[in-house]
């Protein structure tokens, strides 16, 4: 059996950024109970990227016509998955991920089940109207609310809401800036190109921190300096779309990295920065956009 379609089919470069995102979720659970840990972090982990994986298999399965058209070397277009094989793994996926987020509670599995349903509005109208990269941001910053959840956090205001907001935001921005350059409207979202690392930024540095400030100052300089290096891409007279996002998403990481440092956890930054080097890696192998 070939498998490198399935790894085609649900982008399987840009996963070990969920990954990232469940370290700054658990780590946002231990901020708030000191006397949480890291144990029970895997049946998280899977489910969160059960819902991502078969999030990218249910968007093939949606585009399936456009693709036929425009990206006919897709796995389900070109005949290397059937539709019906990859819609059956979306809902084993989906059904898995519920399963294992239910071990961890009733909210963490109910808001499990609207991170799901985010998904799918957004694989339903995302090629209909620009309003769905706020879906799509709204499905990241979900993940640290879920993983938060399922570390024991209790809703309070605090890191949970400022942090998954920076990561909304984030997403939600290079998103929007790619769909606006996909339409040629280069001058309307250059302002957001530059800016988009900084409001990712702003938000982190309400959070309340014990951190040493050198942990700090090298977690937020390093993802400014790759997200604003990233912006380069699009900025160039021969602009490198493409590249450009799929920089912006392993950026993820890197927000993450920073995300980490600001709770102090300075073990888990590492774990999130060797993610940040597995998602380039992967997206040299499987495309990540």
């Amino acid at each position: 059996m070939n498998v490198r379609p399935w790894l085609q089919l649900i982008r399987l470069s840009n996963a070990p950024t969920i990954v990232s995102n469940v370290l700054v979720g658990w780590a946002i659970g231990l901020h708030a109970h000191s006397d949480g840990s890291w144990t029970g972090i895997a049946p998280t982990t899977i489910a969160m990227l059960l819902l991502y994986v078969g999030g990218m298999a249910l968007n093939d399965v949606m585009d399936v016509e456009v693709d036929r058209r425009e990206r006919p070397a897709r796995p389900i277009p070109s005949g290397e998955i059937s539709r019906s094989a990859a819609a059956l793994f979306v809902i084993a996926c989906f059904a898995t991920a519920l399963g294992l987020l239910a071990l961890r509670g009733w909210m963490t599995v109910g808001y499990g089940f609207v991170l799901m349903i985010a998904i799918i509005l957004y694989n339903i109208i995302h090629a209909r109207t620009a309003a769905s990269v706020l879906l799509m941001g709204l499905c990241r910053g979900l993940v640290y609310v879920i993983a938060a959840l399922a570390a024991g956090w209790s809703p309070q205001w605090g890191a949970l809401p400022l942090l998954a907001t920076a990561l909304t935001a984030y997403v939600l921005l290079f998103s929007l800036v790619a769909r606006g350059e996909a339409g040629g409207e280069r001058m309307r979202f250059e302002s957001i190109i530059v800016l988009l690392p900084m409001f990712a930024v702003v938000f982190g540095e309400f959070v309340p921190s014990n951190a040493p400030a050198w942990l700090t100052i090298i977690g937020r300089g390093v993802f400014l300096i790759w997200a604003l290096g990233v912006a380069m891409y699009v900025q160039q007279p021969q602009r490198h779309l493409g590249r450009a996002v799929a920089g912006w998403i392993a950026g993820i990481a890197l927000l993450d990295v920073y995300h980490l440092t600001r709770l102090d956890q300075p073990e888990a930054a590492l774990a999130a920065g060797a993610c940040f080097a597995l998602t380039l890696v992967g997206q040299k192998w499987i495309a990540g956009t």
